[in-house]
């Protein structure tokens, strides 16, 4: 039996799991709760797919993420997922490290330690010990948060007790950063990788830019292209997976509702896997349940990343030109990716794509003038690479962007974030990069383990080994009781 249409004529759908939002750790929490057996929906709340340009298909993200292997925090995720190889396999071009640029500067730092010491002999013939000596410490840097990552604790921490468990875990005073040309390095790379920087989140630097540095996980589509490897995984697992944009999300006492495609969505619980002003909009008009939600979660956002993407002839690309570059300009800092140009169609072409990464305040929708400071500043490392442009375009809102909230004025002692669980209800959870921001997209998995664990203990599963029906409306457990709709037993 199929469940009837409610008051307004709508025909309803109904989820153990429902997360709303395109956010990386949306989809690793319906993965993780669809492989043991959740009725669970994935609205993604917009397009399931990249952004096209005159045919072209561009990446919805920075196209370079640190490498989640070599992070302790998404370990966990990737294994459960059985995703630590296909990563690996998706993972652009050859192993190598990544390239520093500048007006007189071309180093190259490959993982292999032999080559990275000629490269940097070649290229800092008067530092190039110390510049090895503050590489080589970068692996023992990054892993000062492992015990920390083990069994995150909520973030910030609420109460006396909370706060003194804070203190035991995380490192304090933290780690010094390398000085130099090295600490000038992550400090650049740290906006691209982590969501909130700076001293408020000492562990961006010393733990995500580090392992960029280190070791890029060259990724066409960066922190897009996993999204759609999670995507992949959940619909796998039975994961329902939608597209469109949801609207009226409003929280009762033992569930939520929400509309999507002319239809309600009910669910025991909701993952909100997007970003504050979207849960903004969804929460409009709602009452004090919905009005804390949005309070919650309104961490302003001071910057954000934008995207100027270059699809260029062969014959403009340098042959030594690395597929993940940090370029330094006058303006400051920018992150380069060089990777094959795809057609919508799929037809093989042998342009190049430039995606050129850089800063920008949150409110700048100025595609024209970033257009400008990439040409700008790629004119030294690229010279007449303008001539052989094909097609040029701004992304100022890619589907997964990169966004930097405020920090603290003055001196606080408590970290910036959201907890994974509402504290307005305890049937919404929060799967966003703002839960654990200084931890880049390694958080948003910290987010997933965390919103899938309390989602199983609010619905009081650890795992269901039986299969779940579907039928046209709704997900439908094949339990001995069932389900009451409109007080009709299905």
């Amino acid at each position: 039996m199929t469940p009837g249409p409610d008051k307004a004529g709508f025909p309803r759908r109904l989820y153990d799991v429902a997360v709303i939002g395109s956010d990386p750790g949306g989809a690793a929490t319906a993965a993780i709760l669809s492989r043991r057996g959740l009725r669970v929906l994935l609205a993604a709340d917009g397009p399931l797919s990249p952004k096209e340009s005159d045919g072209w298909v561009l990446p919805g993200a920075v196209p370079a993420v640190p490498s989640l292997r070599h992070l302790t925090g998404a370990g966990p995720v990737l294994d459960d997922l059985g995703l630590g190889q296909e990563l690996s396999r998706q993972s652009a071009g050859p192993p190598g490290g990544l390239q520093i640029l500048g007006e007189s500067l071309r180093l190259s730092l490959p993982a292999d330690a032999a080559r990275r010491r000629e490269e940097l002999k070649r290229e800092l013939p008067d530092e190039w010990s110390t510049v090895e000596s503050a590489l080589d410490s970068l692996e023992t840097l990054a892993k000062t948060w492992d015990a920390f990552l083990q069994e995150p604790p909520p973030l910030p921490a609420r109460g006396f007790f909370e706060r003194r468990k804070l203190r035991k875990i995380l490192p304090y005073p933290p780690p010094d950063l390398p000085e130099g040309f090295v600490g000038q390095a992550l400090q650049a790379l740290a906006p691209f990788c982590a969501f909130l920087v700076d001293d408020t989140a000492p562990e961006a630097a010393a733990r995500q830019a580090a392992t960029l540095l280190r070791a890029p996980l060259r990724l066409w589509g960066g922190a897009g292209q996993v999204w759609d490897l999670l995507r992949a995984k959940a619909e796998a697992g039975g994961t329902h997976v939608l597209a469109g944009r949801c609207a009226r999300l409003r929280v009762e006492r033992r569930g939520a509702s929400f509309e999507l495609e002319g239809a309600e969505v009910r669910a025991n619980v909701i993952a909100l896997a997007t970003s504050p002003s979207r849960i903004a909009e969804l929460c409009e008009g709602g009452g004090r349940v919905e009005r804390n939600l949005t309070e919650e979660s309104n961490l302003p956002v001071a910057r954000k990343v934008g995207l100027a993407h270059f699809v260029v002839r062969p014959e403009a690309i340098p042959q030594g030109l690395e597929e993940a570059a940090l370029l330094y300009s006058g303006d400051g800092p920018s992150l380069l990716a060089c990777h094959p140009a795809r057609r919508a169609r799929g037809e093989a072409r042998s342009e190049k794509l430039l995606t050129f990464c850089r800063l920008l305040d949150a409110g700048d929708n100025d595609g024209a003038a970033l257009i400008v400071a990439a040409r700008k500043a790629l004119d030294p490392v690229l010279p007449f690479f303008d001539k052989h442009i094909v097609h040029e375009t701004a992304d100022l809102d890619p589907l997964q962007g990169q966004r930097l909230l405020r920090p603290h004025e003055g001196m606080h002692s408590e970290p910036i974030g959201i907890r994974p669980v509402s504290d307005a209800h305890e049937r919404v959870v929060f799967a966003s990069r703002e839960v654990y921001p200084g931890f880049g997209l390694e958080g948003s998995l910290l987010a997933a383990r965390a919103c899938a664990g309390h989602a199983l203990e609010s619905i009081g599963r650890k795992q269901v080994a039986a299969p779940c029906l579907w039928a046209e409306g709704g997900y439908f457990p094949p339990s001995r009781r069932g389900w009451r709709v409109d007080g009709v037993q299905v």
